[in-house]
């Protein structure tokens, strides 16, 4: 029972965490999304999903880091890999920031907290990656493994806070659209 409070009361805190962008968004009825807020909202779309194929590789790499032999090949491998999806996570926010000021408020949320997330993964990445460069051995060391377990947590991050997000948005375009064919027509 002691160990199951601790638990609920992290739950609610992640909850809150999550919801504190949604507490400032525009909750204001927009029944017609502009061209550009579509654009935006499929950006998004295929932002989540790349953040998501990252945070699953990071999966993988994690679990491989338990067996003691893991070869010098994965660990370069994983990291290169990561990198290289981390790059183009990079320019897509990049694209999303520029067309920032033209979405909803709740694409705007989700876009500006991608950013420090992103970051603190490349954060991560280049600590790994110099660990690895300097010596090879580096691997075996518990700093590596943090590096690498905290890379793959902000990963999580990233993806957790742009999901919620737009999961919200995306429910209250729903409700909202099922609110306004269900309003008779004279009004």
């Amino acid at each position: 029972m002691l160990t199951r409070i601790p638990a609920i009361a992290m739950a609610s805190a992640l909850g809150i965490l999550l919801s504190a962008p949604l507490a400032v968004a525009d909750t204001s009825t927009s029944a017609v999304r502009t061209d550009a807020q579509e654009k935006i909202g499929d950006r998004l779309d295929l932002f989540e999903r790349d953040a998501v194929s990252m945070r699953t590789s990071l999966d993988r790499y994690v679990a491989s880091m338990r067996n003691p032999n893991a070869s010098a090949s994965l660990h370069a491998y994983s990291l290169n890999s990561t990198k290289d999806q981390l790059n183009s996570l990079g320019r897509q926010l990049d694209v999303l920031e520029e067309l920032s000021p033209q979405g909803t408020t709740l694409q705007q949320a989700a876009i500006r907290e991608a950013r420090p997330h992103l970051e603190a993964v490349a954060d991560q990445l280049d600590l790994a990656i110099g660990m690895h460069n300097d010596d090879r051995r580096n691997v075996r060391s518990p700093e590596f493994r943090e590096a690498v377990n905290e890379m793959h947590q902000r990963s999580d991050d990233l993806y957790s806070k742009v999901d919620a997000i737009t999961d919200y948005e995306k429910a209250r375009n729903q409700a909202n659209e099922a609110r306004v064919a269900t309003l008779p027509d004279d009004v």
